[in-house]
């Protein structure tokens, strides 16, 4: 490939693994350094941390890593979203409330939606938060919706259950004694045979029968139904029209509408002839600033025992890029690197990534073998020169990529795959939708 290209990598000393012994490969190499804009070396001058006297700080063997991505984020380990969580929290009280929340995939979003949940059970009010992500058929969809009200509301509405039934579709569902994970007496819903599973009036005929049992009771419930957009796949292109007939006509359900896929949902708020134009307030979420998540890094951390500094936490956040989540995985690898110490060194988040990104190395190993070779040669490009204007004819020139009419194909392709991301509101710029991709193929020999 020509243009400005990194230079060859150097073999140095091994250090140690983050999770205790030597890193994986038997040599480490010089790798470019998001935060520095070019190659660090983590050769001798740099010392390991296990060639460093140990720390009066250091974290004890019961301490936990503070940074958790295995599950929503909850209590001190959520960063504070505060207006966000509000703005949600009031909206799932307030039945007369129609609120869509929505921004790209690791920001944040569900966890926000679960810590407002959290808020609002703690005042006395009911909350079902259904995930339409995982529901291949709009059966599945409609089963999650039941299980979720019954879930939250059983132990009120076992008795009830029949009732609600009763008010579904004639033979639609039925319903079977079990138990939950605790041994407690619960039940089941199913879909009959009969019933089509794409069938998307099945969503509407759940969701009617519950405002129909809600106002029967005189109580009122907040829902959010998360990657809403997904609806789509059984309702069609009038999606949102099904979804304004139904938010219009219910009175008794505070819904919370979430989904992550920016430009479809955009696409349904902006369009004058779009079923949700001017029907329900906005969210957009956006990435916690950059100050306030590096700050959070370092009020967590060193409330463990293990200091990760404000320039380290810096650091972490400018190399992870601006999603939530990425940026907590980086932080977690960096405590991981530094707990022994009991300090964070300047380096340990570039230790972290690189870790990462051996770690994940198979993963990231079998994305580049399922690109072409236009689309490899657009990732390498990017990956060495994040701010270059990918389809300007200099670009394509220098680093040789092709025809444009090619290279904006191959865009719209790892767009759609996820491998890039494409910022409209910034000038349609693309970037790395993830940044240990992005590292590895930076790092890695073979993409240059």
């Amino acid at each position: 490939m020509s243009g400005p290209q990194p230079s060859e990598f150097e073999a140095v000393p091994p250090l140690p693994h983050r999770l205790g012994g030597v890193a994986p490969s038997a040599t480490r190499a010089v790798h470019y350094s998001a935060t520095k804009g070019g190659p660090i070396n983590i050769g001798p001058e740099t010392p390991a941390l296990s060639d460093m006297p140990p720390s009066s700080r250091h974290a004890p063997p019961s301490v936990r890593n503070p940074f958790v991505i295995g599950h929503h984020a909850e209590g001190a380990g959520f960063c504070d979203r505060r207006s966000e969580v509000d703005r949600i929290a009031n909206t799932l009280v307030d039945p007369s409330a129609r609120l869509l929340v929505y921004g790209e995939r690791r920001l944040g979003k569900s966890s926000t939606i679960h810590e407002a949940a959290r808020h609002v059970r703690k005042r006395g009010h009911p909350v079902i938060i259904v995930d339409l992500a995982v529901a291949t058929t709009a059966s599945a969809a409609a089963q999650r919706i039941l299980t979720a009200l019954h879930r939250e509301l059983g132990h009120r509405w076992r008795d009830r259950a029949s009732r609600l039934l009763a008010r579904l579709r004639p033979g639609a569902f039925s319903m079977q004694a079990s138990t939950d994970a605790t041994g407690q007496p619960s039940v089941t819903f199913q879909v009959s045979p009969s019933v089509s599973p794409q069938d998307p009036l099945l969503i509407t005929d759940v969701l009617d029968a519950v405002e129909a049992e809600l106002e029967t009771r005189r109580i009122t419930i907040g829902l959010c139904l998360d990657e809403f957009q997904r609806l789509g796949r059984w309702y069609g292109a009038d999606v949102a029209w099904q979804l304004k007939e139904m938010l219009e006509r219910h009175r008794r359900i505070a819904y919370v509408l979430a989904g992550s896929e920016r430009t479809l949902v955009e696409q349904m708020l902006e369009d004058k002839k779009a079923g949700l134009w001017k029907v329900v307030d906005v969210l957009d979420m956006q990435p916690v600033p950059p100050g306030e998540m590096a700050q959070w890094i370092a009020d967590r951390s060193k409330a463990t025992g293990v200091a990760i500094d404000i320039i380290v936490a810096a650091a972490i956040v400018r190399m992870a890029g601006p999603r939530t989540r990425d940026i907590v995985q980086l932080a977690r690898a960096t405590w991981d690197w530094s707990r022994s110490n009991g300090n964070a060194v300047r380096d340990a988040a570039d230790y972290a990534m690189n870790d990462l990104v051996i770690e994940q190395g198979a993963v990231h190993q079998r994305q580049w073998d399922g690109l072409t070779d236009v689309a490899r040669g657009i990732a390498a490009t990017l990956a060495r020169n994040p701010d270059v204007q990918l389809l300007a004819s200099k670009t394509l020139t220098e680093f040789g990529l092709g025809p444009k009419s090619t290279v904006k194909s191959a865009l719209d392709d790892m767009v759609a795959r996820e491998v890039l991301s494409r910022n409209v509101k910034a000038g349609g710029a693309y970037a790395f939708d993830d940044p240990f991709f992005q590292h590895w193929v930076r790092s890695n020999p073979a993409s240059e």
